[in-house]
């Protein structure tokens, strides 16, 4: 048949005629003589073995590359486990992020019982979270527990919001507390990953069991104090969390913290902290830092801190 036989059996023009044959030439169920332009209906079974034949060959030639570095890498895994077994190894301090990923998705992917996260600060950007809810379903949907901490200032993010209540629908928990605490995961007790001081990229891997068990022991006294992260808001529920983070507030002035460390501890900017201390210092007609912190610790040394509630 010819592509003017084709339209006038379909009843379609030339064009649309030349739309249905390209694709079925590229499906290899038409075939064209290249000289007289004649074509040819050729057999599906015949058509799947010319359009798969060199993907498959080239599915094949991955899979060989794929099974020869997963042995060249699995014999050097006895080595790496003697070494991280060891004193030295078991203590690592990596300042590549994309090392820092490879090795999350490991633990991650080996984890089987239960993983603990903390996320100070007052949410995470979008991006991250979008990250964070990919890892969270792979774990949950394997039956993996997950229990995540947050500050209280998280549940005024709106992208946080949305991945808790994702997370929570999966049987995840989230809990949020006023207080600062170490960002961190711990896989099954074993391996814990923290945040590198002052190096946002990197980060230390822990095996050690005596410090993982120090970490989890330091996770599960803030998560007992912590509060289950509201998805539903309240006036109430709302003072209620800024009555805490401006009590949080007053012990780190009384401590003599300076204004950035104590917007980190307590997950706020540090413009919006600042705005905090200055009501307290007007509230207890303080003439500066110092004098507000002496106030303060004779305010808290007697329990009389209901009126900056």
């Amino acid at each position: 048949m010819t592509v003017e036989d084709v339209g006038e059996e379909l009843g379609v023009d030339e064009s649309e005629a030349g739309r249905v044959i390209a694709g079925l030439l590229d499906l290899r169920l038409l075939h064209q003589d290249p000289d007289g332009g004649l074509l040819a209906a050729l057999a599906p079974d015949s058509a799947q073995l010319r359009l798969l034949g060199p993907l498959v060959r080239e599915i094949s030639v991955m899979q060989e590359q794929v099974d020869r570095i997963r042995a060249d890498l699995g014999s050097l895994l006895p080595v790496y486990r003697d070494e991280a077994g060891s004193a030295a190894g078991q203590i690592e301090v990596v300042h590549d992020l994309d090392v820092v990923l490879t090795l999350i998705g490991e633990f991650s992917a080996r984890a089987e019982t239960e993983v603990l996260t903390s996320q100070p600060g007052g949410g995470r950007p979008v991006e991250q979270l979008e990250d964070a809810l990919t890892f969270a379903q792979e774990l949950l949907g394997r039956g993996v527990l997950m229990r995540t901490l947050y500050q209280h200032t998280a549940q005024f993010n709106q992208g946080t919001v949305a991945y808790v209540e994702h997370v929570s629908g999966l049987g995840g928990e989230v809990r949020t507390t006023a207080h600062g605490f170490t960002r961190m995961l711990v896989f099954d007790r074993r391996v814990a990953v923290l945040a590198l001081k002052e190096h946002p990229q990197g980060a230390v891997v822990v095996r050690n069991d005596n410090v993982v068990d120090t970490l989890v022991d330091a996770f599960e006294r803030t998560w007992n104090g912590a509060r289950p992260f509201p998805l539903l808001y309240s006036k109430r529920q709302i003072v209620h969390v800024s009555s805490e983070v401006k009590e949080a507030i007053m012990h780190l002035l009384v401590a003599g913290e300076s204004d950035k460390k104590i917007a980190a501890r307590v997950g706020l900017s540090l413009r919006t902290c600042q705005r905090h201390i200055a009501d307290l210092m007007q509230e207890l007609g303080a003439r500066n830092r110092l004098h507000a912190g002496y106030l303060l610790h004779e305010q808290l040394a007697e329990g009389e801190t209901d009126g900056f509630k």
